[in-house]
C-alpha cells in the first residue's frame, strides 16, 4: 500500500482559488475576533455599570483581577491580529499574479519588480 492509496484524492485548487480560500479564512477570523472584542466590551460594561457606578460593588482585588483578564484577552487578540496581518502579507507576496486581472496579465511582463505589492505597517 502506497501513501497515495491512503490519501484521498482531491482536486488541487488553482492559485486564485487558494488565495480566495486564504483571504476568506482571514476574513472569518477577523469576524470572530471582532465578536470576541464586542463580548469583552459588553462584559466590561456590565462590570462597571452603565453609569460607571460598579453595580455589583466589587472589591479592589476583584477590579484588579478583572483588569488583568481584560489585558490578557486584549494581548491575545493583538497577537492574533498581528498573525493575520503577517498571513495577509505573505499571501499577497506569494500570489502577486493572482491579484491582477486577466487584462492586466495580458499586457504586462510577469516578474517585473515594479509589479511587487507591499503592505506598509
Amino acid at each position: 500500500m502506497t501513501l497515495q492509496d491512503k490519501v484521498q484524492s482531491y482536486d488541487v485548487p488553482t492559485r486564485e482559488e487558494a488565495l480566495s480560500h486564504l483571504l476568506q479564512s482571514i476574513a472569518l477570523e477577523e469576524e470572530a475576533l471582532a465578536r470576541l472584542l464586542n463580548a469583552e466590551a459588553d462584559k466590561a460594561l456590565a462590570f462597571v455599570g452603565k453609569n460607571l457606578d460598579f453595580p455589583n460593588n466589587p472589591s479592589n482585588d476583584e477590579i484588579i483581577t478583572f483588569n488583568r483578564t481584560v489585558i490578557s484577552i486584549l494581548d491575545s487578540v493583538l497577537m492574533a491580529e498581528w498573525l493575520l496581518l503577517k498571513k495577509l502579507d505573505a499571501a499577497i507576496h506569494m500570489y502577486p499574479v493572482a491579484l491582477k486581472s486577466n487584462f492586466e496579465m495580458e499586457n504586462s511582463d510577469f516578474g517585473d519588480e515594479s509589479d511587487d505589492i507591499t503592505i506598509d505597517y
